[in-house]
């Protein structure tokens, strides 16, 4: 066998390959074999037909057309072996000579796993930020406790600052209806600030039935391009005022939530919580600090395919997220106005950045020699299955579920590194 591997651009390998004469006799011979336990012909048993029968059956053409499939599979494998290429997804494969009586020539087009020059990661700096949770965000919370639990008082009064209305509108851009731009009974808090700018101020002072048209400038990076920087006429019917009684915050109030004793045991639990998430945010921010800091200073050619790779992962993602906030994702695409290709587009940027990131923790983890040893694995899979549905675990591939949890293993330890050397540079 005779081979030749050819360098191309974006990490790509050409192949060729050619087999003689000789060595395509024994291919010949094996799928002859593997021919006649397949083939049936009446008065053989299964698998016990002779190769002289197989012969008359078959074409030499035909047959030869199996040998070099067989061929190609196992001198392809051998090749890769010796060569020790990782090729990645499926290569393609041209045959360019297969004639009986005559040698088998094929080329193939592999992408490979390219090599990452590291960037010197033994000079990352950074630390987790000062962690402080002032009274003034407590209080904050208090006040959203107040709100979740408040009682709500119809008032034919006029509409104030904090009540909870009920409205009917429609919006008009330059006399024609917008499409999506009319809701029946749409209920928001006042000072809440969750429609455009300046809508709910126009509201206040309206009373129960009382209708009112105005115009309202949309802002000029609304998400809704036809929209953006427009003035649209909104016609508004209310249907509903509530005032808001909130509860006294104190001892009685509470015991009404749980095992808490007071207020100060609450306030207490509500630091907590706060300095958890913003812990879990500075961790967040450092990860990010240090893989974009590695990231940038490591050269490697990212090969096309784990970008694409990268990008389906992502889509399939932001599917899983639309589908279980209860909506279809062919809607999601139409009410957002974009398609899928628009959206690999939108998205290609991190997927290059987030592919170049894999093949550095690769090249990192091979370097300090970490891997996921199989306790950690196994404590990882269940840990990890314990919040699937047990209608959902049913649905899990096994084999892809243990390779992505060793991925993330191995990241953890990545990470894990980096932050110590971070640390330990930044004292």
């Amino acid at each position: 066998m005779k081979t030749d591997i050819k360098d191309l651009e974006k990490s790509q390998k050409e192949i060729t390959v050619e087999i003689s004469v000789e060595e395509m006799e024994n291919y010949i011979k094996e799928a002859t074999d593997n021919i006649s336990k397949e083939m049936k012909v009446d008065g053989f048993r299964p698998g016990k037909v002779p190769t002289g029968i197989v012969k008359q059956k078959l074409s030499e053409a035909q047959i030869y057309q199996e040998a070099g499939e067989l061929a190609i599979r196992k001198t392809y494998l051998q090749i890769l072996k010796e060569s020790g290429l990782e090729v990645i997804g499926q290569p393609k494969v041209d045959i360019t000579k297969i004639t009986p009586g005559n040698s088998l020539e094929y080329k193939i087009i592999a992408t490979i796993l390219p090599k990452a020059e590291l960037y010197d990661y033994g000079k990352v700096k950074g630390k987790l930020g000062k962690i402080e949770i002032t009274d003034e965000r407590i209080n904050k919370e208090l006040e959203n406790l107040q709100k979740s639990r408040a009682k709500l008082i119809t008032t034919a009064e006029a509409i104030q600052q904090g009540n909870r209305v009920e409205i009917d509108f429609e919006g008009m851009l330059d006399n024609k209806k917008i499409e999506g731009g009319e809701t029946k009974n749409q209920s928001l808090v006042i000072g809440e600030s969750h429609f455009i700018p300046g809508f709910e101020e126009n509201l206040i002072g309206l009373k129960e039935k009382e209708e009112k048209e105005f115009d309202i400038v949309f802002p000029k990076e609304y998400q809704k391009k036809e929209l953006a920087g427009q003035k649209v006429t909104f016609k508004v019917k209310v249907n509903l005022v509530q005032k808001q009684e909130l509860p006294e915050i104190n001892d009685e109030f509470v015991k009404g939530l749980g095992e808490i004793k007071d207020v100060a045991e609450l306030k207490g639990n509500i630091r907590k919580a706060l300095e958890g998430q913003e812990k879990t945010k500075a961790e967040h921010d450092l990860k990010e600090k240090l893989a974009d800091e590695v990231i940038k200073g490591t050269k490697v050619d990212v090969p096309e395919l784990l970008v694409e790779e990268e990008l389906n992962f992502m889509l399939k993602e932001l599917e899983g997220n639309v589908l279980q906030s209860g909506m279809e994702f062919e809607q999601f695409l139409k009410n957002s106005k974009t398609s899928k290709e628009e959206l690999r587009v939108k998205y290609r940027e991190n997927a290059v950045k987030r592919a170049k990131w894999n093949l550095v923790v690769r090249e990192i983890a091979q370097k300090e020699k970490m891997e996921a040893d199989e306790k950690e694995l196994q404590e990882k899979m269940e840990q990890t299955l314990k919040a699937y549905p047990e209608k959902e675990k049913a649905k899990v591939n096994m084999d892809r579920f243990r390779e992505y949890m060793k991925e993330m293993i191995v990241t953890e330890k990545v990470f894990a590194l980096l932050e110590k050397i971070a640390a330990d540079n930044s004292k």
